[in-house]
């Protein structure tokens, strides 16, 4: 076992199933992470467990700019900025302004905690990192007391768990005394039992397979893709993500796309009109027992009629039968996934702490109780 930094890798071969974390860290993000998504400050190393590789970002807390670094890489954005912004989604006005103060208040304290001083373990600067099917359960150990070796000043995170796809993995890391940090709740499509999946009989998911026959589009794999067309896809990327969502989601950038493609790590599949125009992407990631989305995309200034994202979440779902394979869908659109057979579920960050000061294990230690007594109970009672 090992961590590799970046001018390790330059000429480093590895077996093929540690190819695509190799291939993603070294050629992909290189010395500087903002050329793959612009709003992401870190610096990324990777771990190799022999069976497994991860990618592992390492933030000192200090980054430049760091209050508009990503939530992927900032548990401070995470907690206070993405959460401001999804107070304000809230069915029930009166909760806001005082979980706008809560949320204020504990901005401040986990700032001063210096909660960003943190090394994350398969972390892919993706909305959702997908685990391999093992676990890694038996090794959690050795690389835990690896990492705080190496980085004894620092929390350790594993973050986008759940107890539906990840269940023996939290399970071990809390007997190793992390704790359980709840994020958001993502939706979960069942794919394994192919065309008799529970979700494809759901009226919403019929309606969308009947306009996915009757589209204009022609469907068009990422191989084929010329360099504009990247281009065009981070502009739809953005549209949706960014300018219609939340700016601090992460900005992936053209060259980031591009370098998914190639390297086999993301497939690409676009929506063209018959005059050549890219509307719709959906850019997938995963390996046989999971897949998740972490591209989606649409031209957002075209009438609504068109169903663009009902499109692209059909061809998503049709992947996913004929992978047979579980899609985690992230979180967002939650009425929309619920009414198209998502199942909920609770998603955490697992974070080590106790080589760290009393103050900052005080500040994550009542950050997972307060999610607990009342994110989690607001982010179930409204679908979030």
């Amino acid at each position: 076992m090992r961590l590799l930094e970046q001018h390790q890798l330059v000429g480093l071969s590895l077996a093929p199933e540690q190819a695509e974390a190799l291939a993603y860290t070294r050629d992909c993000i290189g010395t500087d992470s903002r050329d793959a998504v612009r709003n992401v400050v870190t610096k990324l190393a990777l771990l190799d467990m022999g069976k497994h590789a991860f990618p592992v970002s390492v933030n000192a807390g200090d980054e430049h700019a760091a209050c508009h670094n990503s939530y992927v890489v900032s548990p401070n954005n995470t907690y206070s900025g993405y959460a401001r912004h999804e107070i304000d989604r809230l069915p029930v006005r009166w909760l806001a302004w005082p979980l706008r103060l809560l949320v204020e208040v504990m901005g401040r304290w986990l700032e001063s905690a210096r909660i960003d001083r943190l090394v994350q373990v398969n972390n892919w600067l993706l909305s959702t990192n997908l685990y391999p099917a093992d676990g890694c359960g038996d090794e959690l150990q050795q690389v835990t007391d690896m990492l705080v070796a190496r980085f004894p000043d620092y929390a350790l995170c594993w973050r986008s768990l759940n107890r539906f796809s990840n269940a023996a993995s939290i399970d071990r890391l809390a007997s190793l005394g992390y704790l359980a940090v709840p994020s958001r709740q993502v939706w979960l499509f069942d794919g394994r039992e192919g065309t008799g999946s529970d979700f494809l009989r759901r009226h919403n998911t019929r309606l969308d397979a009947t306009l996915h026959k009757r589209m204009p589009y022609a469907v068009e794999n990422g191989d084929s893709l010329e360099p504009a067309d990247f281009e065009r896809i981070e502009h739809l990327y953005n549209l949706l993500y960014l300018d219609k969502y939340c700016r601090l989601n992460p900005q992936f950038t053209a060259r980031w796309l591009r370098c998914g493609q190639r390297d086999r790590w993301l497939r690409l599949r676009v929506l063209r009109d018959p005059d050549g125009r890219i509307d719709a992407v959906v850019g997938w990631l995963g390996d046989g027992a999971l897949m998740t989305a972490p591209v989606v995309g649409y031209d957002t200034s075209l009438p609504r009629q068109r169903g663009l994202y009902r499109l692209v979440t059909q061809m998503c779902l049709q992947e996913t039968v004929q992978r047979r394979t579980v899609l985690n869908f992230s979180s967002g659109a939650a009425h929309f996934k619920r009414l198209r057979g998502g199942r909920p579920e609770i998603e955490y960050s697992m974070v080590y702490v106790k080589h760290l000061p009393p103050a900052t294990r005080r500040a994550w230690t009542m950050l997972s109780r307060v999610l607990h007594a009342i994110g989690v109970p607001l982010l179930r009672r409204y679908q979030l």
